[in-house]
């Protein structure tokens, strides 16, 4: 991602298009509007008449400007802009969220809900693999595209159970198979329960 000050761009390469709007520029001047057909019956009356100044119209400089600002909001806009991007969160190698997930975060479930979907886009933007790990109903995690993840997003509910010693195994094992190295992001209920921190061991 390159970044303009407090503005970032996730295709930037897009951003040379900007050079062609001189070019741009110089055709649609040299190029007069197109006539305006009229169909008017005296015209016979004009036949054989000869004007010795002829003058090519050209299109008004305002509405050259106007087009040249839509070209260039149209190539910004596909630049991909993002207002004040986080680098340091982004990281770079794979990232496992593990959420809770339990009875305790129903209440606050939407804005977790917003909350990952928000550290979702920063790990598409940076091309990152995700991993969703629930902890009151754990599966093996399986590292995939985040936009693949976002899109399963509307169909995670809390548990009506908090993590207990089954799915904690369950959860341990899952995390004792992982190979190679990834980052990590915990969703918590803020409760505390048997075998938690033997699972923040194996994050760190």
């Amino acid at each position: 991602m390159m970044g303009l000050g407090p503005l970032g761009f996730t295709a930037p390469w897009l951003l040379l298009g900007l050079l062609a709007l001189p070019v741009l520029w110089l055709i649609l001047r040299a190029v007069p509007p197109a006539p305006v057909r009229r169909m008017f019956p005296g015209v016979v009356l004009l036949l054989g008449l000869q004007d010795d100044d002829s003058q090519t119209d050209r299109t008004p400089w305002w509405l050259l400007l106007l087009r040249m600002l839509a070209v260039a909001a149209i190539i910004l806009g596909l630049a991909g802009p993002v207002l004040n991007p986080d680098r340091d969160r982004s990281g770079s190698g794979p990232l496992l969220i593990v959420m809770d997930a339990g009875w305790a975060g129903a209440t606050g479930w939407q804005t977790r809900l917003d909350a990952l979907d928000a550290q979702l886009a920063d790990a598409a933007r940076a091309g990152r693999a995700v991993a969703l790990l629930q902890l009151s109903d754990p599966e093996a995690p399986v590292f995939q595209g985040a936009d693949a993840l976002r899109s399963r997003l509307a169909g995670l509910a809390p548990r009506a159970w908090a993590p207990g010693p089954d799915q904690i195994a369950l959860a341990t094992a899952a995390l004792s198979k992982l190979q190679g190295g990834f980052d990590s992001h915990w969703f918590t209920d803020t409760l505390d329960y048997d075998g938690r921190a033997g699972l923040l061991d194996l994050l760190d």
